[in-house]
């Protein structure tokens, strides 16, 4: 019996967005999603703990190094699967759920093949890369373990974030929260066991942070295979659709290129911060990593912000994106003063979890003060950049997310890194954010995106 011929029933743990009040939809699909993304990006932090308590400053720096890099090779790859996200949020909004299956075979597939091509070039090639940015001779070696592990299992990392754009893209943001409760609890008992009791130091980690994702992985396969959910995924489902995947294609390669261009400007900007040595790195990486969580709420309501405008696109209701867009808007922006306000007077208390050396948080505090002031604009165009995405329009948001970094933070980055140092390269990222936020407010109010929402109906033969 073929899976569609009865009706498919709607997910239990799914949302639709197509009903109810906005804001208290977008709040109840952001909430889990919110939680989910802190403890994703635990799985990196805790690493960074770990071996910044328990092993040094040097493994610290050694456990970042290879951010930049591994995030050029799989961004574009991630970049895409934005596509796969607009077109199964707009499939479920319509109710279109044989094409939600063909979707979600065709994404799974692909993911499968790219990761196993960067596993095969990216371990013999680790050092080679390492080199390229500039890395420090006495992180060298620390730094080439960890690269090598991590994309050893890069695939369990690919399938994980494609396997959460599946369970957004039909509301479900619970689902995604829950393998990351189990899984995240396996790094942190992991990362113990195998830093403080085997001391494998920076492999440990490593190690730690791929059995994990497998978990994840594995729990994500059994909750998408539910009787209950519209989507099943078996082997005779691996099997691309071409007609999907230009959608795919068309939808996502502008992100792509985004993400792609985006991680070169990193590269970049990463290869001048290193020429200032250990002290620098290391308090760069804290800062990042505390960072990633307080950003997360404003990077949340826009991943929410896309999944809500799919589904209203799809099901032919743009009237009711406008009243989401704004009311999103006001909430991210009042969390943002909050957490920037905090970090600016506050910051040596997260920084103090990586490390105690004092050049370390002092170098850190100095990164806050530039840019926890500029939270609020990063999550502008979070939210509006979402909304135009997920009405079908990724060009622009790329383009300027692109201009951004190459005309903003790379330029402004090496002209003040030769005269005020390493906090030059700090304003360059709040250039950066204060450029793409301005720019897409005015797309955002004049652009052509807004067409779609007066002719609605043609999104679904997209």
């Amino acid at each position: 019996m073929s899976a569609f011929s009865k009706p498919a029933r709607l997910n239990r743990g799914s949302i639709d967005m197509t009903l109810g009040n906005p804001m208290m939809q977008i709040l109840r699909f952001s909430i889990p999603l919110l939680l989910g993304n802190i403890l994703q990006q635990l799985y990196n932090t805790v690493d960074s703990m770990v071996v910044g308590n328990f092993v040094g400053s040097g493994a610290l720096a050694a456990v970042g190094a290879s951010g930049p890099v591994i995030n050029l090779l799989v961004s574009f790859f991630l970049g895409i699967s934005v596509g796969t996200g607009i077109v199964i949020s707009q499939a479920y909004g319509a109710k279109d759920f044989e094409r939600l299956q063909k979707a979600v075979g065709t994404v799974i597939t692909v993911t499968i093949l790219v990761a196993l091509v960067l596993m095969a070039a990216g371990i013999p090639l680790s050092q080679l890369l390492l080199r390229l940015v500039n890395t420090p001779e006495d992180i060298m070696a620390e730094s080439t373990v960890y690269m090598q592990i991590t994309f050893g299992g890069i695939i369990f990392l690919m399938l994980f974030n494609v396997l959460s754009g599946i369970f957004q893209g039909i509301g479900d943001s619970i689902s995604p929260f829950i393998f990351l409760v189990i899984s995240c609890g396996i790094n942190i008992l992991l990362d113990l066991l195998f830093v403080i009791a085997f001391d494998w130091g920076v492999a440990g980690v490593a190690w730690a942070t791929l059995f994990a994702q497998l978990c994840s992985v594995v729990f994500g396969l059994f909750r998408i295979n539910r009787t209950d959910a519209p989507i099943h995924l078996y082997l005779k489902d691996l099997r691309i659709s071409k007609e999907l995947l230009k959608v795919i294609l068309r939808l996502g390669i502008p992100s792509g290129f985004q993400n792609s261009l985006s991680a070169i400007g990193n590269i970049i900007v990463q290869t001048m911060l290193n020429s200032f040595g250990t002290v620098i790195i290391a308090a760069n990486i804290a800062v990042i990593k505390i960072d990633s969580f307080c950003t997360m709420p404003m990077m949340t309501f826009g991943s929410a912000i896309a999944v809500y405008a799919g589904q209203n696109m799809g099901a032919a209701k743009p009237g009711r994106i406008k009243e989401g867009v704004r009311t999103t808007l006001i909430v991210s922006t009042a969390i943002s003063i909050l957490i920037s306000a905090f970090l600016f007077f506050f910051g040596e208390l997260p920084l103090q979890l990586f490390t105690r050396e004092s050049a370390v948080v002092q170098a850190g505090m100095d990164k806050f003060r530039i840019v926890a002031p500029f939270y609020m604009m990063m999550g502008f165009f979070g939210i509006l950049s979402g909304v135009v995405r997920g009405c079908g329009h990724t060009t622009a948001p790329m383009l300027i997310g692109i201009l951004s970094m190459f005309l903003g933070r790379v330029p402004v980055a090496m002209l003040l890194s030769s005269r005020i140092g390493a906090n030059g390269i700090h304003w360059s990222l709040s250039v950066c954010w204060t450029l793409e936020a301005l720019v897409m407010i005015v797309y955002y109010l004049f652009g052509g995106w807004r067409k779609s929402l007066r002719e609605p109906e043609k999104i679904k033969q997209t």
